[in-house]
């Protein structure tokens, strides 16, 4: 039995002992309501056995009243009163037996006919459930198999789904490498363009002679001490008017000669004097 299928057959199998509590509980109340009907009728019976004892007694009663009352006063009706007694009570116990009778018969029939019609419908009862029951039973198969059938499509469905998704891991690690690769080589070009330029610039400027003079730059030096901001006096403005004229380095200014420093940076020979004494020191 699968997983999906205990539930199931549990629902199933409540709902089955569930009717055949109910049609045993209808069966126990017909089978009671006959039982009540059966002691209805002896009751009867035993009800016109006590009425007939009852109208026996009233006449012997009356015989001995009418004995006594004859014994007192002298009279010869004493035996036709007897009589009369007789025949009104005789009378009597033929209408009550014959009323009793009659209805001890349609009693009876009444009970015969409960009974007939209370089987005739605890065997339709029987009938139907038996019925109710097996198509439950059919039911109950065919939604198993449904389940079963779900179930199964879900797995394979959900197998799908990890195979895709797996397969999209695959496909998105690879394309990761191949970014992560084309960005090193990338990174590797960029870092040799690098290279490249500052080898280009620096052949450039070691080609281009300081203003004023026939020699070359030399490599242009970046440290404190060999930037002009190392010389007192030359401020940020000064920097940018002596690096037009391509005096950016301490070497650049003493090989320049005061007379251009002074025409570059606007200033005084002897300011420039100063600043390539500053520079040579």
């Amino acid at each position: 039995m699968s997983q999906s299928e205990s539930p199931i057959r549990a629902m199933f199998d409540a709902q089955r002992t569930a009717v055949k509590q109910s049609q045993q509980l209808f069966k126990h109340g017909m089978a009671t309501q006959r039982n009540v009907d059966t002691m209805a009728l002896t009751g009867l019976k035993g009800q016109a056995s006590l009425q007939r004892q009852q109208l026996a007694l009233a006449q012997a009663a009356t015989h001995g009243y009418v004995s006594a009352t004859a014994a007192m006063l002298p009279s010869d009706d004493a035996p036709e009163a007897h009589r009369t007694i007789d025949e009104t009570f005789d009378q009597l116990q033929s209408t009550h037996t014959e009323f009793y009778d009659a209805l001890e018969r349609e009693v009876e029939r009444d009970v015969e006919s409960a009974n007939e019609l209370s089987e005739e419908f605890v065997d339709a009862l029987d009938e139907q459930t038996d019925q109710l029951l097996e198509m439950t039973r059919s039911v109950e198969d065919q939604a198993v198999q449904n389940v079963d059938e779900f179930s199964g499509q879900l797995r394979e469905q959900l197998e799908r789904t990890q195979e895709l998704q797996d397969q999209l891991e695959d496909r998105l690690e690879d394309q990761t490498g191949d970014v992560e690769t084309l960005l090193e080589r990338q990174a590797e070009q960029i870092e040799q363009f690098q290279q490249q330029l500052e080898e280009q610039a620096e052949a450039v400027t070691r080609e281009i002679p300081v203003q004023g003079t026939d020699e070359p730059h030399t490599k242009i030096e970046t440290d404190a001490e060999h930037t002009l901001e190392a010389v007192e006096g030359i401020d940020a403005d000064v920097r940018e008017q002596l690096s037009e004229a391509g005096i950016t380095t301490i070497q650049d200014l003493t090989r320049a000669g005061a007379e251009n420093v002074a025409e570059a940076a606007d200033i005084s020979e002897s300011q420039a004097e100063e600043w390539i004494e500053q520079a040579e020191a």
